[in-house]
């Protein structure tokens, strides 16, 4: 459903770890590593994306607190955001239902860069295990682009985007709903691109299936997520 956001300044909040970027009537949300207290999601770079008051790219929402073991790693895991998990983990080792281990740390941050055209931000980690992932936002009068480098991981590496609920279709390295189109194009050899069923929770102790692209990759390099509409 469409909601109404109040039009705001795009900015960074440094101390939390979250940029707001706007652009006409398009908003971006980042949230990259800056924890004070202790994690509850693995949910470096995730990005939210709204255009017109709908939520095109989207989080997986909470679902319960008290639930499965599964549930629980995938709502509050990696899996469950629009990110790229390396070698089918999480991006910080659980140790407890509630509790990450071996916290990410921010190892670079662009600022906001803006044009009358055009607004971006970078953020970038590098997680225990030594692989590095760097996300940069830029939002344009007609499109939405993110720009990932990675490198560091062993095996593969999996992009996720949650998309808006709806009938999406595949062509190419393309996904469509008709009014969107989500363009992947890469540096490396893409692996496998499809389409598959996630969840997400929009309210407490209820989920709803919601289609998810998945881009996978076995090499490192850079890659480029660009979302257009009519």
């Amino acid at each position: 459903a469409a909601v109404t956001i109040a039009r705001q300044q795009s900015q960074v909040f440094y101390n939390g770890g979250d940029a707001v970027l706007w652009h006409r009537n398009t908003m971006a949300l980042l949230r990259y590593p800056r924890f004070h207290f202790r994690p509850s999601q693995a949910d470096a770079l995730h990005v939210d994306f709204w255009r017109d008051g709908l939520n095109v790219l989207r989080d997986a929402g909470t679902y319960s607190y008290h639930t499965s073991p599964d549930n629980l790693r995938y709502f509050a895991g990696t899996e469950g955001h629009n990110t790229i998990q390396f070698d089918a983990r999480d991006q910080m080792p659980r140790l407890s239902r509630f509790l990450f281990g071996n916290w990410l740390k921010t190892t670079y941050t662009s600022g906001l860069i803006k044009t009358p055209e055009q607004i971006s931000f970078a953020a970038a980690y590098q997680d225990g295990e030594k692989v590095r992932h760097q996300r940069q936002l830029t939002l344009t009068n007609t499109s939405f682009l993110i720009t990932d480098d990675i490198s560091g991981f062993k095996r593969k590496a999996v992009l996720r985007w949650r998309l808006l609920p709806g009938t999406w279709t595949i062509q190419g390295h393309s996904v469509s709903n008709g009014t969107y189109v989500l363009h992947i194009k890469a540096a490396m050899p893409i692996v496998r691109l499809s389409l598959v069923n996630g969840w997400e929770s929009l309210y407490y102790l209820h989920k709803q299936e919601i289609p998810v692209l998945e881009v996978e990759f076995q090499q490192s390099g850079k890659l480029v997520s660009e979302l257009s509409w009519n």
